[in-house]
């Protein structure tokens, strides 16, 4: 019996988090000077916290897709999980401040917000093969 695992992640995903890590960490570091509009009107605090929640987020998921084996891909889901939730919060304070006008860069941000989702259960799909192929292995090794 043949049994054949894909791995659906792509170098576009890994650019993606690493942008919104890198420019999320800049934008809660540099705060207001590199603010947008939208983020400045929460405030300094929120603002930062949006920020520094996005960079966390995105580095917990880039450092499980440098994991191997199943633990790689839970921590990943755990990273695109959460920011799932920080940027969809984003695009929605977006939409709240800004209305008609926000509706390209929150449009923007509920997109990637469903991605991450999607990926995150793309990633339950892949964990289970994952799991379903080692404890075959493992069975296999004790007879």
């Amino acid at each position: 019996m043949t049994i054949m695992l894909r791995r659906s992640r792509s170098p576009f995903q890994v650019g993606v988090l690493l942008a919104l890590f890198l420019i999320s960490i800049m934008s809660a570091l540099f705060f207001p000077d590199v603010a947008t509009s939208t983020a400045r009107e929460l405030g300094a605090g929120l603002g930062r916290l949006m920020y520094g929640g996005t960079a966390v987020a995105a580095g917990v998921a880039l450092a499980g897709i440098w994991r191997p084996g199943v633990n790689g891909l839970l921590v990943e889901r755990v990273g695109l999980i959460s920011m799932a939730f920080w940027v969809l919060g984003y695009g929605v304070a977006v939409f709240i401040n800004s209305g008609a006008r926000g509706v390209q860069f929150g449009g923007y941000m509920l997109a990637v917000a469903v991605m991450a989702s999607w990926r995150a259960w793309q990633i339950g799909r892949e964990a289970r093969e994952l799991a379903t192929v080692q404890h075959l292995a493992d069975t296999i090794r004790e007879d």
